[in-house]
């Protein structure tokens, strides 16, 4: 995702994926376990919305850990990255038993589980 020196914002889709993952790891203090990569093995309520994220072109992912199955999938602000020199993205995610959040957060690429709630720097 970055070089040195240089951020990369050009961001594929698997490197949205990977902050995803990253994201789900470091917010939720967890050991993501085994990649989920089919969405019907999720949970009915998750899989609706999973389902509809990814007929719209979304990131995601879904991870099995000690607290259950999660997922997140979320949208890429490039120009928004571009400003903050870091990574911006609008995620959403399930957990087991709270169900679906959302909210505008980012991470500088050398700290891709540490995020940082909002759009901009306080």
């Amino acid at each position: 995702m970055s070089g040195k020196g240089q951020i990369n914002f050009e961001l594929s889709r698997s490197d949205v994926e990977n902050l995803l993952a990253s994201f789900l790891a470091g917010t939720q203090c967890v050991v993501l376990e085994a990649r989920i990569v089919d969405i019907d093995k999720l949970p009915g309520a998750c899989r609706t919305r999973v389902r509809l994220a990814d007929s719209m072109g979304r990131a995601w992912t879904a991870w099995s850990t000690e607290h259950g199955q999660m997922a997140a999938w979320g949208d890429y602000d490039l120009e928004g990255s571009k400003q903050l020199h870091a990574y911006l993205l609008f995620v959403e995610w399930w957990l087991v038993p709270s169900g679906h959040h959302s909210l505008w957060c980012y991470c500088y690429p050398k700290r891709p589980t540490e995020w940082i709630i909002g759009r901009s720097r306080p």
